[in-house]
């Protein structure tokens, strides 16, 4: 996470040494498990405290771009949150899902089923803390389709497919499918009046790209955070073409649930741009209303991003 290791290459080697003692947590009490994934807390901790990391600095810069305040305490409740998601996602992966289908709540519900009642949709959501667990719970009351994209990583990527096992739903892994297969389940997802859900906060900053629409690698110029980004430009393409509305939202976690938060929803317009736009501020809203489940703020491009803003 500092000058010369990736936010990636740390994943992968939190990952590795933690697969090892996983199946064995994951069947303790649930004191064991906290005191088991607190270590990956203490991990966290040395990143924050090491001189010259980048952890410090940009959970600096985020706690001056939301109401979080102070930045030691926004990164003390991104560790708690950190941990208490790595806790639900590895119940989920050993089919514990009982107590997680309990926890799940849309506290909007109605508004959510008003929006999503005639029209397919597509959900958004930045990468969360209880992300996995959240779908697990949605998948369960909600017909879908999930697009995710496998890690790198083989021994990663083997245990996020243990995790969608034990999903209700549909899951399409757009690093391995064809762009046409894709597109084909996508459209045909929404027309049938279902929900097609994506997690869609990977960015390019360095640089982003020079045209507005970047068509051989589906990457929209936007704004996020006062800095110029590149994103996916999917979301509002399908939208488009089958007529629905885009929702982003955000999975928010508490002792006892696991909340999907829905933000405005988006109606897509012919301008790929603005309707991209469009939706990636509503989620960037909803970040900055819950910094500290958002995963991916110690992304090496969104810590570029925040940090940046924050020397601007």
């Amino acid at each position: 996470m500092g000058n010369k290791t990736s936010f990636t290459t740390t994943k992968d080697r939190v990952w590795s040494a933690y697969a090892v003692l996983a199946g064995w947590l994951a069947r303790q009490p649930q004191l064991v498990r906290k005191l088991g994934y607190s270590l990956f807390g203490l991990a966290l901790w040395i990143a924050y405290l090491l001189p010259g990391n980048l952890v410090r600095p940009t959970f600096a810069a985020l706690a001056k771009q939301t109401k979080a305040g102070n930045a030691l305490r926004l990164f003390a409740r991104y560790v708690r949150e950190f941990c208490r998601g790595i806790d639900r996602l590895e119940q989920v992966r050993h089919g514990r899902t009982d107590a997680i289908d309990r926890m799940f709540r849309i506290p909007e519900e109605q508004r959510f089923r008003t929006i999503t009642a005639e029209r397919g949709c597509i959900l958004v959501l930045p990468h969360t803390q209880a992300g996995f667990p959240m779908g697990r719970g949605f998948s369960a009351r909600y017909p879908l389709l999930a697009l995710v994209r496998s890690a790198t990583d083989k021994r990663r990527a083997a245990a996020e497919w243990e995790v969608y096992q034990h999903l209700d739903a549909e899951v399409l892994d757009v690093r391995v499918e064809q762009q046409t297969t894709v597109a084909r389940k996508v459209l045909g997802t929404l027309r049938q009046g279902k929900l097609v859900l994506g997690v869609v906060d990977r960015i390019r900053t360095a640089p982003p790209p020079e045209a507005p629409v970047d068509p051989s690698t589906d990457t929209v110029r936007a704004t996020a955070f006062g800095q110029p980004v590149g994103i996916t430009g999917w979301p509002a393409r399908f939208a488009r073409k089958a007529g629905a509305p885009i929702l982003p939202a955000m999975v928010v976690q508490t002792k006892d649930a696991i909340s999907l938060q829905i933000g405005a929803a988006i109606e897509p317009g012919v301008d790929l741009v603005a309707t991209t736009q469009a939706w990636l501020a509503e989620m960037e809203r909803l970040i900055r209303e819950y910094p500290e489940e958002w995963t991916f703020a110690l992304d090496k491009h969104w810590s570029r991003v925040l940090r940046a803003d924050a020397d601007s």
